[in-house]
C-alpha cells in the first residue's frame, strides 16, 4: 500500500498557516513557574495529537489516511488497521511496521510510531508522507507509446535508487515481494521510494538470528504453507506464483525489478492479461513477450536493445538464469548509462559472411567477441587477403555517413559477437552529449566531402 499526495506549493503553504493558527487554538499554554514541584512542567500540551485530512489509499484489511501531528506539527500518514481479532492479521500488521522500521535507508519510507488500543491491540502506525506519484502515474502522464531515450534514462537513473534500496533490504534478509511500478513513489523534489513492505518476506536466516543486523520481528507468526500465494499476479516470479515458498530468495525480487524495467520499456507488465487468472498462469509459466515482439516499425526501432536484453534476463523463468542479486543487476543497467545500449548484438558462427563487397550497406559493426578477416576484390577479380580484426575494432564505417556500397568482404574467423551500428541508433547515443555528438557530427560531414570528392558524386 502507498501513501501519496498531491498538491501546489501555493495550496501547502495555505494549509500550513491555517494549521498553525489551529494548532495554537488547542494548545495549553503553562506560562507560571509556580506551584506545586508535582505538577505538570510549563509547555505545550496537545489536547488531540491527530487531526484526520483524509483517506489517501485503502487496502483490504486497512486505509491509509493523512493526518495532522499537531504535536510535532507536521502531516504524516497513518496506516489504519480495520477492526479484527484474526491473530495472522494483527500480525501481519505489526510485521509490516516493524520491518519498515528497521530498514533504515533513504528510499525507504520511514515509519514513526506504532499505536495500540485499550486492549493492546495494534490499530495504526504512522510513517512520512510521500508528496509525489507513482510511477504509473508518471508514465500515464506522459501519454507516449514509447519513452524517448531522454525520459528513460532519467527514469533509469531513479531505478538505480530502487536497486539500492531493494538491495539494502536484502542484506538485512527481507524479501520484498510485491515490487512493481504502483509501488514506487516519485517525490516531487527528486525522492525516490519503494513503499508497501506488507507481505514483505523475512529469510530464515534473519528469524534465526544469525547476524544481528538482521530484521526482527516481536511477532511470531505461523511459517507459510506450501502452496500460498501472496504479491500481485502480473508481476510474479514463476516460483512465487506457483507457491514454492523455499524456492524465494533475493532473485524473486530481481524478478520484480525486471518487471519495472519492462513497464518503463512497454508500459504493461510482463503478465498483462484481463484477468487475474489469466496472469497467474503466465507468471506460473513464465512466459514474457520480449519487448521488442511488442511493437512495430519507428515504436519498435526506439526501444533499446540492451535495455531489453537486461529485462528479460531478469525475467527469466529459471531462477539461476537471473542476474544473481540486485548489485548484479543495477551495474547492467550503469552499463547501459554509460553508452552502447542502443546497439544490436548479433552473433556469427565461424566462417560466416558478414558483410559482402559491392553490397548495399545499412550498417556498421563493433566487435565485442571473436575475429574477423578482411578480403578485397583485386583488379583481375581474385579476393585479396587485407588485415584481421578482432575485439574492439569496426568495420563497415561508411555506411554510418553515406550509400557509397560496401568496399570489402568480412568473414568471420571464428563465432563472432558484435553490435550492430545503425544511423538512428548512433544519433540516440550522440543525443546523451551534446558535445561528442557535434564533435562526430564535423567528422561525419569531413568524411561525407572526402567521399564525394573521391567518387565524383554531388
Amino acid at each position: 500500500m502507498k501513501a501519496k499526495i498531491q498538491s501546489d506549493d501555493a495550496q501547502s503553504t495555505s494549509t500550513q498557516t491555517s494549521t498553525r493558527t489551529d494548532v495554537n487554538s488547542t494548545l495549553k499554554i503553562g506560562a507560571s513557574s509556580a506551584g506545586s514541584s508535582k505538577e505538570r512542567p510549563s509547555g505545550v500540551v496537545p489536547v488531540k495529537r491527530f487531526e484526520d485530512r483524509g483517506e489517501i489509499a485503502r487496502g483490504g484489511m486497512s486505509t491509509v489516511r493523512r493526518v495532522f501531528d499537531n504535536l510535532v506539527l507536521r502531516e504524516v500518514a497513518m496506516k489504519v488497521l480495520e477492526p479484527t481479532r484474526d491473530f495472522d492479521q494483527l500480525a501481519r500488521f505489526v510485521e509490516e511496521a516493524q520491518i519498515t522500521g528497521q530498514l533504515d535507508h533513504p528510499n525507504i519510507v520511514p515509519i514513526h510510531d506504532i499505536e495500540m488500543d485499550e486492549q493492546g491491540l495494534p490499530t495504526r502506525f504512522t510513517m512520512k508522507l510521500v508528496r509525489g506519484e507513482t510511477l504509473c502515474e508518471v508514465l500515464s502522464a506522459m501519454n507516449v507509446r514509447v519513452l524517448s531515450g531522454e525520459s528513460l534514462e532519467h527514469l533509469l537513473q531513479a531505478f538505480l535508487r530502487i536497486c539500492d534500496a531493494v538491495s539494502f533490504a536484502h542484506s538485512r534478509g527481507v524479501i520484498h515481494r510485491d515490487l512493481k511500478p504502483s509501488n514506487i513513489m516519485l517525490g516531487s523534489h527528486g525522492q525516490v521510494y519503494v513503499m508497501d513492505w506488507g507481505v514483505a518476506l523475512l529469510r530464515e536466516m534473519a528469524r534465526s538470528g544469525d547476524r544481528a543486523s538482521h530484521v526482527r520481528c516481536a511477532t511470531d507468526t505461523m511459517p507459510e504453507a506450501l502452496g500460498s500465494l501472496t504479491g500481485t499476479p502480473a508481476y510474479m516470479a514463476p516460483e512465487q506464483a506457483r507457491g514454492e515458498i523455499s524456492q524465494i530468495d533475493e532473485r524473486t525480487d530481481v524478478y520484480g525489478l525486471g518487471g519495472i524495467l519492462y513497464y518503463l520499456l512497454t508500459q504493461r507488465a510482463p503478465h498483462e492479461s484481463d484477468s487475474v487468472e489469466e496472469s497467474l498462469r503466465l507468471a506460473k509459466q513464465g512466459e514474457v513477450v520480449p519487448p521488442n515482439e511488442l511493437f512495430h516499425g519507428p515504436d519498435r526501432a526506439r526501444l533499446p536493445p540492451l535495455l531489453c536484453r537486461i529485462a528479460m534476463r531478469a525475467l527469466s523463468e529459471n531462477v539461476d538464469d537471473r542476474y544473481r542479486s540486485v548489485a548484479e543487476l543495477k551495474r547492467e543497467i550503469e552499463a547501459f548509462l554509460r553508452g552502447g545500449g542502443w546497439f544490436a548484438e548479433q552473433h556469427f558462427p565461424a566462417g560466416a559472411t558478414i558483410i559482402v563487397e559491392g553490397d548495399s550497406a545499412d550498417a556498421a559493426y563493433i566487435i565485442t567477441e571473436g575475429r574477423c578477416v578482411l578480403h578485397k576484390l583485386a583488379e583481375r577479380g581474385e579476393s585479396r587477403f587485407v588485415c584481421e580484426l578482432g575485439p574492439g575494432e569496426v568495420f563497415g564505417e561508411a555506411a554510418i555517413f553515406t550509400t557509397s556500397p560496401r568496399t570489402g568482404t568480412i568473414t568471420a574467423k571464428t563465432d563472432v559477437t558484435a553490435l550492430v551500428v545503425t544511423r538512428a541508433a548512433l544519433e540516440r547515443e550522440l543525443d546523451r552529449s551534446q558535445w561528442l555528438g557535434a564533435f562526430v557530427r564535423a567528422i561525419a560531414q569531413r568524411f561525407v566531402d572526402v567521399d564525394r570528392k573521391l567518387n565524383r558524386r554531388p
